[in-house]
């Protein structure tokens, strides 16, 4: 097996699990708990040694540790973040490392990682010694990263702003990227509700609905705001939040009027009008509400790719600021992402389709109307077609809209 003696494992379990209200580590997973199930996998699929850093709540530990007989890795600083627990482990790998390529980074927070996962991204790290490697689903990275040996002293000596990801970005031409189609990769537990999610997954088996069966039969009108508030030279325009100009004002009225002519007679068939939450897609959005007499519905996660600190500010400044940055997301601007906060096409991708999977489950319509953002609707247009965000796709213009008949 290629997992055996080649590559190990650290958990992180050190956190103060302040957003979950509940010890992470010790929650239920199906029966085992999350820090059993990770173990689980990583041995089925032949990972050794495996180091769980622990911090808060250490005590609580002991006794599953040693039922396990793994070792454990005590940060002492754990109160100071992720990335001093990430060094506290991988330095603890070093110590006890024999002839290990690499070691998985593996946040007690996503229990679902499973062994087909992580030989997976073995599999891969074979081919391509000394890159980081991360599994994806649909384009989005989830967990775990495997670190190469190689980079580990890099990380454990870095004292620089940005954390692991600071190192990853410095080498991010190199990591290897691998699609699993195994969303359990993505699905953590911060929070009660990502509990909750993770929960309702395991009673699924993982054999969610596809888009395909909630959409059978919806006509989808997936409109476009109104043009924006001009500024004086180009922008970096996410999530950056900027209002209809007065032309976009009659951009909504315009295509509002054609909308209710279209939907004429059979606009009982629509609950709302779906909108993100941001003001020009709201504004618009109620302009078609009240020529259709229905309600809008404003939802965060149909909101534009957030572009973090780039976001509201000048092509010019952006260009000046951060050169290799660009040039960098010229190379690939699907996967480019930049700073805190920001995302790129493929998480905006998972969230939306998310939100819009669960608009069909709840929303039982024939006709479906979105207000949205380019990016957006070119994810769900997209994957509505069986395709993804980074797939060809014909733009759509300001205060238009597209019908889907599926």
């Amino acid at each position: 097996m290629i997992g055996i003696k080649r590559y190990g494992a650290v958990i992180l379990a050190a956190g103060y699990s302040s957003r979950m209200k509940a010890f992470k580590p010790l929650l239920d997973i199906g029966g085992k708990t999350a820090l059993e199930r990770l173990v689980y996998e990583l041995k089925q699929a032949g990972v050794r040694p495996i180091i769980v850093v622990t911090g808060h709540c250490r005590e609580k530990l002991y006794p599953v540790l040693e039922n396990l007989k793994i070792a454990e890795a005590y940060n002492k600083d754990y109160h100071s973040g992720m990335f001093s627990s990430i060094k506290e482990g991988l330095r603890k790998a070093q110590a006890c490392r024999r002839d290990e390529k690499g070691f998985f980074l593996m946040p007690v927070d996503c229990p679902l990682i499973s062994r087909q996962v992580i030989e997976k991204v073995m599999c891969e790290a074979e081919k391509n010694e000394g890159c980081f490697c991360v599994p994806l689903y649909e384009g989005k990275k989830g967990h775990p990263l495997l670190v190469p040996t190689p980079l580990i002293d890099e990380i454990c000596s870095y004292q620089g702003s940005g954390g692991l990801k600071a190192i990853t970005d410095k080498h991010m031409a190199e990591m290897i990227k691998v699609e699993t189609g195994d969303e359990g990769c993505l699905l953590d537990m911060d929070t009660p509700r990502g509990y909750e999610e993770i929960k309702g997954f395991l009673r699924s088996c993982g054999k969610r609905k596809t888009l395909g069966q909630l959409a059978e039969g919806r006509h989808f009108f997936l409109l476009r705001h109104g043009e924006t508030e001009q500024h004086k030279e180009k922008m970096f325009i996410g999530k950056y939040d900027v209002p209809l100009s007065s032309r976009g004002i009659e951009d909504g009225e315009r295509v509002a009027d054609r909308l209710k002519e279209e939907l004429c007679g059979v606009d009982a068939d629509l609950k709302c009008i779906y909108t993100s939450s941001l003001s020009r897609t709201v504004e618009t959005g109620k302009i078609v509400a009240r020529r259709l007499g229905k309600e809008i519905c404003p939802l965060e996660n149909l909101g534009e790719v957030g572009l973090g600190p780039w976001d509201g500010k000048p092509l010019r400044e952006i260009k000046e600021k951060y050169p290799r940055e660009y040039e960098l997301r010229g190379h690939d601007i699907f996967a480019f992402k930049i700073g805190n906060g920001s995302e790129n096409f493929y998480d905006m991708q998972y969230r939306a389709i998310k939100e819009l999977k669960k608009i069909l489950s709840e929303d039982k319509s024939r006709i479906i109307v979105i207000v949205a953002h380019s990016g957006v609707i070119r994810a769900i247009e997209n994957n509505l077609k069986g395709l993804r965000v980074s797939d060809e796709w014909e733009p759509l213009a300001k205060g238009k809209y597209r019908k889907i008949k599926l």
